[in-house]
């Protein structure tokens, strides 16, 4: 409608200034056009000059409300960063993340561990098969919903992770900011466990993770400070927790295990190269209240498929086990390193818990692990500056069978750790493991891994050996 409307001032103009070429041919002696006719003319050009301007005028005005309007519509994507539904002004965001993990595993015993523990069983299962909801309220305030349909812990029923809510960038001091996080999430403590499970070198934590904190209901404060806005050199994070059974699946609260206090900060001392090069190190401090409970230091294999604890306190005669002893507090103290060098990397930590009991006096445990990986392919480990971790590692080439291109990223991978678990009376073990493993990172989102684990055992009831042998398919979207 608007096009013709158009069309048709066009072409009065064009016919209007054919009259007037003509009248100016036939000069002022022509009797058939009058000074009148000619006012007429001129006055009927100039008013369809003012109209032509006012629907130039209009159509703007229409490509701009066309504009604005669609400026206005959610903004869909889809990539490595999950499924995004955002507001054109950025105010809202929802995403929906997930991850697959299926691990294969296959046993070797010496025949003195299979009877005194028990014979491991070769098997296959999901480590995990978590569905993930994160969003943002008025770009202040975020939250966070995992759910695991596997049951990371080995429990039967599916299970909450890491469910928070959080308030983003409240004022610290000058520029900087700091996040307060409420809800049932990780202790902030130790590098390897914070590391997300999808971006971890190895299939699973070291045998020092068994002191650990895990997940707990709590309050949080956490931030980055000094360098660049996603640059920055140290990172820190201090909460208060309430640690209670059998938390959030059935949010059971009667059984309350005291108060904890856990703390964790790291910083860069070296960083070149937008992280090629980085020395990064790190301590954390929990403070724990069992009130006078049991507590348990059973040391898991580094495989979730196997089904024995080798060196574990409470698998001990009535009178030598730490569950005798009731727990008043605990201390626990960690220490952490890792450097990247290019495709090369080195990663360590130091656990130490000390325990003060009700009956057997003040008992020492610990336990490390050193590791190291390098890429074949020229890749790094990506490092997460806003809490002091690792991040998902990106091939330089992905891979893909279609196309026949690009090789996919691989690393080789080694690690030792060990725990000690005997002190005074309480006779838990010694358990060492070597592990040698391949990582075959397709693309930034599909990983296969592959580890072969040496287990030593040192009992005071038993003595031994025993292999893992173990591949894991890890899927993210």
């Amino acid at each position: 409608m608007k096009k013709g409307r158009r069309r048709w001032i066009a072409s009065s103009l064009a016919g209007l200034a054919i009259a007037a070429g003509a009248h100016g041919q036939s000069g002022p002696a022509d009797p058939l056009i009058t000074q009148a006719q000619i006012d007429d003319i001129q006055h009927q050009v100039q008013n369809l000059k003012q109209n032509l301007e006012a629907l130039q005028a209009q159509l703007e005005a229409d490509k701009a409300a066309a504009e604005e309007a669609r400026l206005k519509l959610p903004v869909v994507t889809a990539g490595r960063e999950g499924f995004s539904l955002r507001s054109s002004d950025g105010q809202f965001q929802l995403r929906i993340r997930g991850i697959i993990l299926h691990d294969f595993a296959a046993f070797s015993q010496d025949r003195e561990l299979e009877r005194a523990v028990g014979e491991e069983q070769k098997g296959t299962g999901f480590r995990a098969a978590r569905l993930r909801v994160q969003g943002k309220l008025y770009d202040t305030i975020s939250f966070n919903a995992d759910y695991d349909f596997a049951g990371e812990t080995g429990a039967d029923s599916p299970q909450f992770r890491d469910t928070f809510i959080q308030f983003d960038d409240l004022p610290l001091f000058g520029d900087n900011t700091f996040n307060l996080r409420v809800g049932y999430f990780r202790e902030p403590f130790s590098l390897e466990d914070l590391t997300p499970i999808a971006y971890r070198t190895f299939m699973e934590r070291s045998l020092a993770h068994v002191f650990t904190p895990g997940r707990n209901p709590g309050v949080q404060v956490h931030g980055a400070l000094f360098g660049e806005p996603r640059k920055e050199r140290v990172s820190y994070a201090a909460g208060v927790f309430r640690v209670t059974d059998n938390w959030p699946s059935s949010n059971d609260s009667r059984t309350n295990h005291g108060t904890v206090y856990t703390g964790r900060v790291t910083g860069l001392p070296y960083y070149a190269e937008d992280g090629r090069k980085l020395v990064h190190v790190g301590a954390s401090y929990s403070r724990r209240n069992p009130r006078g409970e049991n507590l348990s230091y059973g040391v898991r294999p580094e495989s979730r498929l196997a089904l024995f604890r080798y060196s574990d306190p409470n698998n001990l005669p009535v009178g030598f086990r730490l569950r005798d002893a009731r727990a008043e507090t605990v201390d626990l103290y960690g220490l952490e390193a890792a450097g990247v060098y290019g495709p090369f990397s080195l990663q360590g930590q130091y656990e130490r818990s000390e325990v003060e009991t009700t009956f057997s006096g003040d008992q020492v445990f610990d336990g490390y692990y050193a590791q190291a990986s390098y890429f074949l392919t020229g890749e790094h480990r990506p490092y997460r500056h806003a809490d002091g971790t690792f991040a998902q590692v990106r091939p330089n080439q992905n891979f893909n069978w279609k196309e026949r291109s690009g090789p996919g990223a691989w690393e080789l991978t080694a690690r030792y750790s060990a725990v000690d678990m005997n002190s005074g009376p309480i006779r838990g073990g010694e358990h060492a493991a070597t592990t040698v493993g391949v990582n075959w990172y397709l693309n930034p989102l599909v990983r296969v891994m592959v580890n072969a684990t040496r287990n030593d055992i040192d009992h005071d009831l038993y003595s031994g050996k025993f292999d893992v042998y173990q591949a894991r398919l890890q899927i993210e979207f």
